[in-house]
């Protein structure tokens, strides 16, 4: 259901660009602090000149992790109406994905005569090949389908000893989900299985080079291929960057110009993640350069977006990270602003020249991508079930359109398992992990983040805020009570350091009434529990050559049956 919007310019709207290239290019765990024009101390020149030159989307929220917002992306639907809200991401191995029934950004562009390719990290589904990029609306695709890879050896453990995915890979003593001695693949420690891609290839033989090169290569085949195409370019390009593991750039240029960054521990280290941000932004420079050379600048459009806000160091070990989202509070993971609203800019020769150089203040969200790209092409969506909006008035100032109303995360306990199995218990239905924005107000409902986080050790409260110089730590206050309701006005109080719910009772109420009678309501809203999200057993990469691929085809017998015998829909950890 499309949220409440009321027009508040009268003015005639901005020409549109003449179906433009357009690259959606997705960031990965950049924090609010990590990108100089927020006052951070890590080196990104052409990030910030970009933006100077560009639009800046100063309140563009995403969800607090990274496939749900991905999901939003790519079919400018709430997570929450597909099934794809999981607080835990899609694990490895699960079957979760995008529905077969809800179109794709890249299937709206094909529609609309583009060209259309993909990079970088998937993440939406891949237990069969209908689920991956060159079957979801892209001709061609380079890049890794888990959450992560190592950005030199393209692999992601299958069993490592605090979280083992398969009782076959645990070498030792296997308790779930410890193992207190793992298998060594083939390709390393830890069960190492490989996950990188060529459309539905897997690739072998590109060991050693750091990732963001080898999506660079790419970058340069696909511009020298659409010179000779009468179609104009799509481009998805998920960046790896800055998504852990923590792993130096291989020019130690980068690691130089951090030197004077310090913070985080020997694991989880700010300098590192510094040098990561540096190479991201002169891959920023390259990507304009090379779009510059290929003659297709002048006519191209970039939108920048971090899938979630930076991975904090609330943990000195895997799988924390060493990101500021401050001024805001919290990060990746949590409700807090500084999880959900994030970097974003758009910028290009196709921006119309009124438009550069401003800010946009005004709620955008990841669901109004695929909207505004599609007006942008000269598709129409009306008979699409999205849920977000044409926004490309609000981003050039043509003809504002003012959300209100935003939902951040809509949850209730009975679905809020790593899982995604129901959990009838007591306070089934209640709201918790909840976040929704009536401007100014900012409610959230039950608990800002789910605690043990898989049952991983946690050093510090996610809750905090962590301060850009030398990466200084500040709990939440002992006073804060913990009331199960956290309202905050975001217009006077972005790093939410007041909570209001006990002098407000009234907004908490309002709000409360608007998430139980609304956005719970499968009618009203759409809103469904998330899809299973359990690792298969026919999806241990250890039977395919210990290669994280499509599984779903070793479940079936000659005549297409599945063999129920052979698939864990149960069971968490197999």
């Amino acid at each position: 259901m499309r949220a409440v919007f009321a027009l508040l310019s009268g003015c005639m709207a901005l020409k549109r660009p003449e179906k433009p290239h357009l690259i959606m290019l997705v960031l990965d765990d950049v924090g609010w602090a990590d990108v100089g024009y927020h006052g951070s101390n890590f080196p990104t020149p052409n990030i910030d000149s970009l933006v100077k030159s560009g639009v800046e989307l100063d309140r563009m929220y995403a969800m607090p992790q990274c496939s749900p917002t991905r999901s939003s992306i790519m079919t400018g639907r709430w997570a929450w109406t597909i099934g794809m809200q999981h607080w835990s991401t899609i694990l490895p191995g699960s079957a979760a994905g995008i529905p077969s029934d809800a179109m794709t950004l890249g299937e709206v562009m094909q529609k609309a005569g583009y060209d259309t390719h993909a990079i970088g990290k998937w993440h939406l589904g891949y237990s069969s090949k209908a689920q991956m990029p060159t079957s979801r609306g892209f001709n061609s695709y380079l890049g890794y389908l888990q959450g992560q890879t190592d950005y030199y050896n393209r692999t992601v453990p299958s069993c490592a000893p605090a979280v083992c995915f398969y009782r076959a890979n645990c070498k030792g003593t296997f308790h779930r989900p410890l193992c207190s001695e793992t298998k060594t693949s083939p390709l390393g420690i830890d069960a190492a299985s490989l996950d990188f891609w060529d459309g539905e290839q897997p690739i072998r033989t590109d060991f050693g080079r750091y990732t963001e090169d080898a999506y660079m290569s790419r970058f340069k085949e696909i511009l020298a291929a659409q010179n000779a195409s009468t179609k104009p370019l799509f481009l998805y390009f998920a960046q790896q960057l800055l998504h852990i593991p923590l792993q130096l750039p291989s020019d130690p240029k980068h690691a130089e110009a951090c030197r004077h960054v310090r913070g985080g521990s020997a694991e989880v280290n700010r300098t590192v993640l510094c040098a990561m941000a540096s190479r991201l932004d002169e891959f920023m420079g390259e990507m304009v350069s090379l779009l510059k050379g290929a003659g297709m600048y002048e006519n191209s459009l970039i939108w920048a977006f971090s899938d979630n806000g930076g991975m904090t160091q609330w943990s000195d070990m895997f799988p924390a990270s060493a990101s500021s989202n401050f001024p805001l509070r919290g990060g990746k993971t949590t409700l807090f602003e500084g999880g959900v609203r994030t970097p974003s800019f758009i910028f290009g020769g196709a921006l119309p020249a009124t438009a550069r150089g401003s800010k946009r203040r005004e709620l955008l969200h990841a669901v109004d991508i695929l909207p505004t790209f599609a007006g942008l092409a000269g598709f129409d969506t009306t008979s699409l079930p999205i849920n977000g909006q044409d926004m490309w008035g609000t981003i050039t100032g043509s003809q504002v359109t003012a959300r209100s109303e935003l939902p951040l995360n809509i949850a209730m306990n009975r679905d809020l398992s790593a899982t995604a199995i129901p959990a009838f218990g007591r306070g089934w239905s209640e709201a918790n992990y909840t976040a929704v924005i009536q401007w100014p107000y900012k409610l959230i409902l039950g608990e800002p983040f789910i605690a043990n986080l898989m049952g991983l050790p946690s050093d510090k409260d996610r809750g905090g805020w962590w301060g850009v110089e030398e990466y200084s730590y500040t709990p939440p206050p002992d006073s804060e009570k913990k009331l199960g309701a956290w309202l905050y006005n975001i217009d006077q109080d972005e790093g939410e350091h007041n909570n209001l719910a006990e002098q407000l009772p009234e907004v908490v109420a309002n709000i409360t009434q608007r998430v139980t009678g609304w956005w719970f309501s499968n009618s009203k809203s759409g809103y469904r529990r998330p899809q299973l999200n359990i690792p298969r057993l026919l999806s241990n990469p250890m039977l395919q050559n210990w290669t994280w691929g499509p599984f779903a085809h070793l479940g079936h017998s000659a005549d297409g049956s599945t063999d129920a015998s052979t698939d864990s829909s149960v069971s968490l950890l197999v």
